[in-house]
């Protein structure tokens, strides 16, 4: 694992009460999760905004069975 930096943070409270009750998860590893989650979905979305803004050489058909023999 990398760096490890500790928090402090403000959360309602109906978000974290039940917790230990839905999950068998720590707090921190509910948080970890949620913050992945998070990252994934922001990355999709920067993702999903390059759609029809980049133009490549090759379309995926001239691709097929190309790297087949590696």
């Amino acid at each position: 694992m990398s760096a490890v930096r500790k928090v402090t943070m403000n959360l309602p409270a109906e978000l974290i009460d039940d917790l230990p009750q839905l999950s068998d998860k720590t707090m921190t590893e509910a948080v970890r999760i949620a913050l992945t989650d998070y990252r994934h979905k922001l990355a999709c979305q920067n993702l999903l905004e390059l759609r029809g803004k980049i133009e490549f050489g090759a379309t995926w058909q001239a691709l097929v069975g190309k790297y087949d023999d590696e």
